[in-house]
């Protein structure tokens, strides 16, 4: 834009101000408004400048000025409005007070406030601008958010961020009263699991749904212990939170461990009161109270969109399992050698397992073997390490699972072969 073309945009937009201004003088010469209406219609004048502010500042000049218009922009400052009906002067007092009551009950470093009127104000406010012409005005549900920044912002000293704030802050016109959104808390670290029969996410038992009963020891979970809980419980209490969800570069089966460096997660902590904690001494507690279970390391603060991360690189994910193989007829050094070479670089077929039908649908994924080395530990055991593509199911690798994985340790053989213990050694993400 050049000069011309920017001298003839400032002359249009300060035409345009003035004729806003004029437009809602005339509309004050004959009814009340109150600031808040005020400012809502009076938006465009100054963009910087909060709209709620302009709109006391205007009713303010015209009230000293005196006359009639005077008259009516003092019973607006007053809370008179033929607007809203004077609802939103009177509402707004005690809202903020509940708003400012609330807020105190949590840490937080930012904030944005919202706001929910009426319809029929909503219905009034449309009116007149389509009477006035004034079509550059603002919702005042904006102007009432903007009030709540600027107050939360000057009592507490919380910055205002309007893509991801700690805390939402909604005054709620319509009903009357403050409801607060808490955004989670994100923490992400590696966890290892060091004991076997421990779930990585909470199990609500199959019989009771999480009731309670002589199934499930009143626990209301199928398995005793889960990573998740053995993570969140202790976060929970550190954060103030109202609960916690774990989410991981996949899983390992109940009875494998997760061991090396163990397994990427973010722990999402919810509604919490508390948003800043000593992470060292948080992993520190987490560890001790895991009694050996679960090991947590690398314990850092996270954004959300690392979950999207962990996720969209599953497909990009390799990983390292020992698997302790039994073979029914025992198992030679040259079978070994075998089984070495023609899973070195396979490509592996396999349907769904049978084990996990129930809950998974009946699909055949293709994942690569990228190496294998094997140990024998007895004529029947032998101990083998495999370098495979993520969601690869390393037992039915072993067994065959009737045919629905092929090759597998069983076919290769020609024996049956099982799966006796399953350790997973590395998650090896790209980006994680």
């Amino acid at each position: 834009m050049g000069p011309r073309e920017s001298t003839a945009e400032l002359s249009r937009l300060a035409a345009e101000r003035r004729r806003s201004l004029e437009r809602f003088l005339s509309l004050l010469s004959e009814r009340e408004v109150c600031p808040y209406c005020a400012g809502s219609l009076l938006s465009s004048l100054n963009r910087r400048v909060s709209s709620w502010i302009l709109g006391h500042a205007v009713l303010a000049l015209e009230a000293e000025a005196g006359g009639e218009r005077g008259k009516r922009a003092c019973a607006g400052l007053r809370g008179s409005c033929s607007i809203c009906g004077g609802e939103v002067p009177s509402a707004l007092p005690e809202l903020i007070s509940d708003l400012l009551r609330e807020l105190s009950e949590y840490e937080f470093e930012t904030f944005k406030g919202g706001a929910v009127l009426p319809p029929h104000v909503h219905e009034a406010h449309d009116e007149v601008r389509a009477g006035l012409g004034i079509w550059t005005a603002e919702s005042p549900k904006v102007t009432l958010s903007r009030l709540a920044d600027d107050v939360v912002s000057a009592v507490t000293g919380a910055g205002i961020d309007p893509v991801r704030p700690d805390l939402v802050g909604l005054l709620d016109l319509w009903r009357g009263e403050v409801r607060i959104t808490v955004n989670p808390v994100y923490l992400a670290g590696r966890y290892l699991k060091l004991a076997r029969g421990i779930s990585q996410a909470r199990w609500l038992c199959p019989s009771c749904g999480g009731r309670g009963c002589e199934e499930c020891g009143w626990t209301g979970y199928r398995y005793a212990d889960s990573v998740e809980a053995l993570i969140g419980e202790v976060a929970k209490r550190a954060f103030q939170a109202e609960d916690y969800h774990i989410h991981a570069a996949g899983r390992e089966d109940v009875d494998a461990r997760m061991l090396g460096t163990g397994r990427p997660f973010v722990l999402e902590v919810v509604r919490p009161r508390k948003r800043r904690v000593d992470l060292a001494e948080l992993q520190e507690e987490i560890n001790r109270s895991a009694e050996g279970k679960v090991a947590v390391v690398g314990l850092r603060y996270a954004e959300p969109s690392l979950i999207r991360t962990l996720k969209e690189g599953a497909p990009e994910t390799r990983k390292v399992y020992r698997a302790l193989v039994e073979v029914e007829g025992g198992v030679t050094d040259d079978e070994l050698r075998r089984l070495e070479a023609e899973l070195e670089g396979a490509t592996i077929d396999q349907r769904t397992p049978t084990r996990v039908l129930r809950r998974r649908s009946d699909l055949l994924r293709r994942k690569r073997v990228y190496g294998v080395t094997t140990r024998r530990i007895d004529d029947r055991t032998f101990e083998m390490i495999v370098e495979c593509d993520g969601g690869l199911y390393v037992k039915e690798l072993v067994s065959g699972d009737e045919g629905r994985t092929r090759p597998s340790v069983a076919s290769i053989l020609g024996k049956k072969a099982f799966c006796r213990e399953l350790d997973v050694l590395a998650v090896l993400t790209p980006r994680a």
